[in-house]
């Protein structure tokens, strides 16, 4: 069945990449801000940047709509009472077109403030796309933002990034591993994704700061370690992880750590790795000598001195 999922403006690959993933789909339509996938219904609340979730009903071209919903079968999609919202145009109104609906449906109920049943239409270019809702995302992902936790790090990323690198790892249930947890941003997001979390790191005063963060956010499943991230010994379906930066904190060779953490991924992956680099290093490279093999990769810009680089890493 036909989904449509309208995506949050600003990284439109990114947003892509994370519904392919988490429906274990590849073949996708992307019309202005919405991306259309033949899948099945997944959880959708694990989605980052997708702002809502409709079952596609029906597209046909701007000018054919009055007679496309004057055709169309909405006694089958309706249930209890509806609402009718468009996007995109001011050639309609929804009071205009809502009637269409309403004349073909027995008993009919309108309800504008939270009604069973939603429908959509998108106007894009001279098409128009409609949709039945299926999921609204709510969640209000800025209440977590790195400067309202109990313990913060000035380069945690917002949580609705670190969310997105989890679903592009794949993974559907189980354990989530950060490496270079530092103060739990990305174990945060995967705790509330239903996730068992995993964070490592070689400074005790950030694992304290990452268990007191996930306490304080009530992820009860959840194991914190001191662990340097060039020695894990056991193997590893699912990781994700931003790589210390060395800049503003403590001074480190980055190519030299990366490459030793690379060359152990590469022993002990046996899944996928969600890497984010700094722009200043030659990420690619390092990948490479240690063996490994690029998937996707995207681009974020932070500021006029950083732009992150994220790897999606497989096994060659």
């Amino acid at each position: 069945m036909k989904k449509i999922f309208w995506i949050s403006k600003g990284n439109v690959a990114l947003a892509v990449e994370e519904i392919l993933s988490v429906t274990e789909r590849k073949e996708y339509k992307l019309v202005g801000d919405l991306v259309i996938v033949d899948c099945d219904s997944v959880d959708f609340s694990r989605l980052a940047f997708t702002r809502a979730v409709y079952e596609f009903l029906f597209s046909c071209r701007a000018k054919d709509l009055i007679s496309g919903m004057k055709t169309f079968d909405w006694q089958a999609e309706y249930k209890k009472n509806f609402k009718l919202e468009i996007h995109h145009t001011k050639d309609f109104t929804e009071k205009d077109l809502a009637v269409h609906i309403y004349d073909s449906i027995k008993n009919p109920k309108v309800k504008m403030e939270n009604p069973f049943t939603k429908f959509d239409l998108f106007f894009e270019d001279n098409y128009v796309i409609a949709g039945k809702l299926l999921f609204e995302n709510k969640e209000n992902l800025d209440e977590r933002r790195a400067h309202l936790r109990p313990e913060h790090h000035p380069s945690s990323m917002h949580p609705k990034l670190a969310r997105a690198l989890i679903n592009l790892t794949g993974i559907e249930k189980g354990k989530l591993y950060d490496p270079f947890c530092g103060s739990g941003g990305i174990l945060i997001e995967a705790g509330f994704m239903g996730l068992e979390p995993v964070g490592y790191d070689i400074d005790e005063e950030m694992l304290r700061k990452a268990k007191k963060n996930l306490e304080f956010y009530k992820i009860k499943k959840f194991a914190i370690k001191k662990q340097d991230a060039t020695k894990i010994n056991h193997k590893i379906d699912f990781l994700a992880t931003d790589v210390p930066y060395g800049r503003g904190t403590k001074k480190i060779n980055c190519e030299e750590l990366y490459l030793k953490f690379l060359l152990n991924l590469k022993k002990i992956l046996r899944g996928r790795a969600v890497i984010m680099f700094p722009h200043f290093v030659n990420y690619k490279k390092l990948i490479k000598k240690a063996k490994l093999k690029i998937k996707k990769e995207f681009s974020i810009y932070v500021h006029h001195d950083l732009t992150r680089k994220i790897a999606v890493v497989e096994k060659r």
